[in-house]
């Protein structure tokens, strides 16, 4: 049995280091000419700098091997790319698909089990997520993940197969939730780093991260989606992780729009996918519904339009909620 990680980002990165101790894995690149950098210099130096490549860990450009049908696929690309991947691996034998991305697909809301579901009906589906910062488990520090899949001899396999010294697991049957939870938790984020960039502090944070909680009830509920999870490592979890690390591209991005910087030039400093920016616009597709998030709407506003006044937007928005 093999581990593709498909996806050299920084989370695809630590993964594949990690699961390197126990399994063959194999990082698939975007081209040969990534894979032939990092192989180079054994180390990610754009995406993970500072971590070097376990020296049994394969770097190659993605299909360069074929995928065979005992090979595990864990998925860590930015969601807007997930369908066009699943429709190349279309055709592949049958074999365990783990998504570790975060996100939906942007036009519909469908979520990335349903993706895949459609496009690679052949695979079985696990999802992994949860208060997971890249960086810190590069670091070597601990942390602990959701596997969420409805196949629970499934998630007996994985657990033992993607066991290692620093990620630990808990099950779920609740996929869908849980894919939910980790597309919606990056806005909340933002809006962290907005009032940290305002010069706001942790009453301030405490708002916005209580509000966004129950704002992430209103759209599952809305959804038809159980609730449960937003209440646990996959939901609360996550967002607390994600608004208070210092390593978060959401909560870094929303500081730098605070500091005067555009949409454009803020993404351009973060230099990495930054989830909440592409959820927000699949989210405002669902005020036209009369749907009540205020706070994810404020946030909405201030990344896409010209707010005069965004601090004052922000600070009412919480005052009023």
């Amino acid at each position: 049995m093999r581990i593709i990680v498909i996806g050299s980002g920084n989370w695809g990165t630590t993964l594949a280091i990690m699961f390197c101790g126990r399994n063959d894995v194999t990082l698939w690149t975007i081209d040969q000419k990534e894979a032939a950098i990092i192989n180079q210099r054994r180390e990610n130096v754009i995406s993970l700098p500072g971590a070097p490549l376990p020296e049994n860990l394969v770097v190659e450009a993605k299909f360069t091997s074929p995928v065979q049908q005992d090979d595990i696929l864990v998925i860590a690309i930015p969601s807007r790319k997930i369908e066009d991947l699943a429709a190349e691996l279309h055709d592949v034998p049958p074999c365990i698909i783990v998504n570790a991305s975060k996100g939906v697909k942007h036009t519909d809301l469908s979520t990335i089990r349903e993706v895949f579901a459609r496009l690679v009906p052949q695979g079985r589906f696990a999802n992994l997520s949860g208060p997971t910062i890249a960086r810190e488990l590069a670091e070597g520090l601990p942390a602990k993940a959701i596997l969420a899949s409805d196949d629970i001899a499934l998630l007996f396999q994985l657990q033992e197969t993607l066991a290692n010294d620093l990620l630990h697991y808990e099950f779920s049957r609740d996929v869908q939730g849980i894919e939910l939870c980790a597309s919606l938790k990056g806005l909340i984020a933002i809006a962290v780093g907005l009032a940290d960039g305002f010069g706001f502090k942790t009453n301030i944070f405490g708002l916005i991260m209580t509000y966004g909680l129950d704002e992430f009830t209103r759209v599952m509920e809305f959804l038809g989606v159980r609730t449960k999870t937003v209440y646990g490592i996959a939901g609360m979890g996550d967002l607390i992780t994600t608004c208070l690390s210092e390593n978060s591209r959401n909560r870094r991005f929303g500081r730098l729009l605070a500091q005067g910087r555009t949409t454009e030039q803020a993404l351009e400093e973060v230099g990495m996918e930054v989830e909440g920016v592409s959820m927000a616009k699949t989210v405002q597709k669902l005020t036209k519904f009369n749907l009540s998030i205020p706070l994810i709407s404020c946030v909405t506003r201030i990344i896409f339009e010209q707010v005069e006044d965004s601090r004052a937007e922000l600070l009412n928005t919480l005052m009023k909620n």
